[in-house]
């Protein structure tokens, strides 16, 4: 059938749509944020409700009235972060109905729809610095690698109960990364690094360790990929390596998989 487009007007009117929430089981701070029937690849959005005001991590296309109902019953929005072009879509739309600022990453703003200048009521920041504390122990961290300005957004407790990452695509978590014990295998990855994702191309070596290091110095015992629950990943007890080091593991099993036996990457350690 192909790709086919719409707008979100002709959304809205067909009646057929609507955002499912649902409460993460591991942290009672996130909930997800998805539209049923499936619109677009099926990504979602993440609620995180810190104790300095909600935020949403990325965004559907998809809204309605009973999405911003929903929302404000719990406090509105502070703001709204963006991993990446592919969720920039009804940017305008989320802000101005919010009134909250929308940041997402100077380089890859070019890609951003209604800019120039934004309708009335929504706000843009741009991120440029590798970090910024957008809020107390809530940190946007510019990895590159899938877009040059590919973000993910650290979030240390009591916004989340436990350390956790939200990834979007500049990480993508795989199924082996669901197995009981992920880690205890050297030759299998819980993440991959790419370009594009639907025909698994991947990413440079350089630009791997480039996201590795980003990343580096924060703590994570969870991570929160593009779509709801079947991306998310957490770190259980006894598991023979923790999720950071599993980041590394992949990195480094990416790397030598596409011939790269002496890169710098072998040389990174927790």
């Amino acid at each position: 059938m192909g790709h086919s487009f719409t707008t979100l007007g002709e959304l809205i009117t067909s009646r057929k749509y609507e955002n499912v929430f649902e409460q993460c089981e591991v942290n009672e701070t996130v909930v997800e944020i998805h539209t049923e029937p499936k619109f677009g690849i099926g990504q979602s959005a993440r609620l995180i409700q810190t104790p300095h005001g909600n935020v949403l991590w990325d965004l559907v296309a998809y809204l309605d009235e009973g999405t911003v109902d929903k929302i404000t019953e719990v406090g509105g929005l502070k703001f709204i972060i963006i991993s990446h072009p592919h969720f920039y879509t009804t940017w305008a739309d989320w802000s101005a109905t919010f009134k909250c600022p929308v940041y997402m990453t100077e380089v890859d703003s070019v890609w951003a729809n209604r800019t120039n200048p934004p309708p009335e009521g929504a706000t843009l920041k741009l991120l440029t610095e590798p970090t910024a504390e957008l809020l107390p122990g809530l940190t946007s961290i510019i990895c590159g690698g899938h877009f040059p300005g590919s973000q993910c957004l650290h979030s240390a407790p009591p916004n989340t109960p436990i350390p956790t990452l939200f990834v979007a695509d500049t990480i993508f978590a795989v199924q082996s990364g669901q197995n009981p014990d992920p880690g205890k295998r050297s030759d299998t990855i819980s993440y991959q690094f790419l370009w594009s994702i639907p025909n698994f191309i991947p990413l440079p070596p350089d630009e791997v360790l480039k996201i590795w290091k980003a990343l580096k110095p924060f703590d994570f015992k969870a991570t929160y990929g593009v779509m709801a629950k079947t991306s998310n990943v957490f770190e259980r007890p006894g598991q023979s390596l923790g999720l950071k080091g599993r980041v590394l593991q992949s990195a480094k099993i990416a790397v030598k998989a596409m011939g790269y036996n002496d890169h710098a990457i072998f040389a990174e350690e927790l």
